[in-house]
């Protein structure tokens, strides 16, 4: 007996395969490793497409087929242990539409509470918060989905509100940490998502453009309260939109500021950067003009209110930039020694400073604008004028200075673009451009 034990006992290990150890090479060729975690799936999707067309069915004429369609519509979803629903409506010809809509209800609703308002709620949550689905097709509108919900629970007389309740709470919480981290100029989390790419705050390239995207979320985040009713966080998340438009108006008024104080390399990238993103400014300046128009009852003789404070402060930063670059395109355009990127870049600002002014169409649009507009395209014509005459100048004197000729001709040029760009093509640019001409020839003449 005992020897048998022993016999099976050996076979038994024998059948037992030892662990295979993986080297190196057989876990790279084999297993490869994934650089990241694979990307969350968007939730609630087909509850989505679902609850929009419930909607749609519950406000519409209610007949026995349209209960059918809601039977077979809510059935995917039903849970195991709730009994399938009949249609109660057969037996109910002739009755009200209101008696009609709530017998159809009372067998429908524990499936409405229990799946499909909850996974609404996570749909709404991964849309409006987490910006998730913003790329697949077929989607549903976010606000629609908002509808939908606020629809369903309106026609359950309150039942369901805290799905409700969870998606206000969710965008509420996230609109101020949002507005905390740009304000204090925090770099993203990682794994953030798009439009919180590159540094929230401060004059760096993207910045402005970072800002006006997160502004832009903040509309959606206002249209998303306001479809659910909710008035409490909407006056919430709009003082937050307001603190980042305030915030984003202070920091490129201290970039235009900082290289009129400095003039050094690190001042003009940071002024210059601020105005590459001239797109992004007319946002957040339109933003605060939306927001001055909608708060005017804070305005009084004594104090200035903050949206108004921050928007004169920044044109006020923008009236002294173009004096310091003028004052160094002015000595340039004459003959100063400048480097030839560099003067390019302050052309690019001034440029950039005439589209602001431009583009900036808006019912309380401030009458410095115009005045700035005008002192712009002023400065560089009376600037195209003194170039073409320096220019002539410099090929008529005794001896000829043939290098410092074309460094003029080449910044002659750059003035006229400027011109051509700001819609100045009047009588200066025409005189500026025959003079750029026979310049050209004269010094192709003398090479020759």
């Amino acid at each position: 007996m005992w020897p048998m034990k022993r016999k099976e006992q050996e076979t038994r290990n024998r059948s037992v395969q030892p662990p295979r150890v993986l080297l190196p090479s057989a876990v790279s060729e084999k297993m490869p490793m994934r650089s990241g975690r694979p990307p969350v799936p968007l939730r609630g999707a087909r509850e989505a497409h679902d609850a929009v067309t419930l909607a749609r069915l519950l406000r519409g004429t209610i007949t026995p087929l349209r209960g059918d369609e809601v039977l077979a519509l809510l059935e995917p979803h039903r849970p195991r242990l709730v009994p399938k629903p009949v249609n109660p409506l057969g037996a109910m010809l002739g009755q009200p539409q209101g008696r009609l809509l709530e017998a159809l209800l009372r067998p429908t609703a524990p499936i409405i509470l229990d799946v499909l308002l909850p996974r609404l709620r996570d749909h709404l949550i991964d849309r409006v918060v987490h910006n998730k689905g913003a790329a697949e097709d077929g989607l549903p509108g976010a606000l629609e989905v908002a509808t939908a919900l606020r629809a369903l629970v309106a026609l359950l007389r309150g039942a369901g509100r805290g799905a409700i309740l969870s998606v206000v709470s969710a965008i509420e919480a996230d609109a101020r940490a949002d507005a905390d981290r740009l304000v204090r100029g925090e770099a993203p989390v990682a794994g953030a998502e798009d439009d919180a790419a590159g540094v929230a705050g401060g004059a760096t390239a993207g910045a402005m453009d970072s800002l006006a995207h997160a502004l832009l979320r903040f509309e959606a985040r206002r249209l998303m309260l306001e479809t659910l009713g909710a008035t409490v966080a909407l006056r919430d998340v709009v003082y937050q939109s307001r603190r980042l438009t305030r915030h984003a108006l202070r920091r490129a008024a201290e970039a235009m500021d900082g290289f009129g104080a400095d003039r050094g390399i690190k001042a003009l990238h940071a002024s210059l950067a601020t105005l590459a993103s001239v797109d992004g400014l007319l946002v957040v300046a339109l933003r605060n003009l939306d927001d001055q128009e909608e708060h005017r009852e804070e305005a009084n003789a004594f104090v200035e209110p903050a949206d108004r404070k921050a928007m004169n402060d920044c044109l006020s930063a923008a009236w002294r930039l173009s004096d310091t670059l003028f004052d160094l395109v002015g000595k340039a355009a004459n003959g100063g020694d400048l480097d030839e990127l560099l003067f390019e870049a302050l052309l690019r600002q001034l440029r950039s400073l005439h589209q602001f002014c431009t583009d900036l169409d808006h019912a309380g649009r401030p009458a410095v604008l115009d005045t700035l507009e005008r002192r712009l395209a002023e400065r560089s014509r009376a600037l195209a004028g003194i170039a073409g005459e320096r220019l002539v100048g410099i090929l008529l004197a005794r001896p000829a200075d043939p290098a410092k000729a074309r460094r003029l001709l080449a910044r002659g040029q750059s003035l006229a673009q400027l011109l051509y760009d700001m819609g100045q093509d009047g009588d200066e640019l025409e005189a500026l451009a025959l003079r750029l001409v026979v310049a050209r020839d004269a010094l192709n003449h003398t090479a020759a």
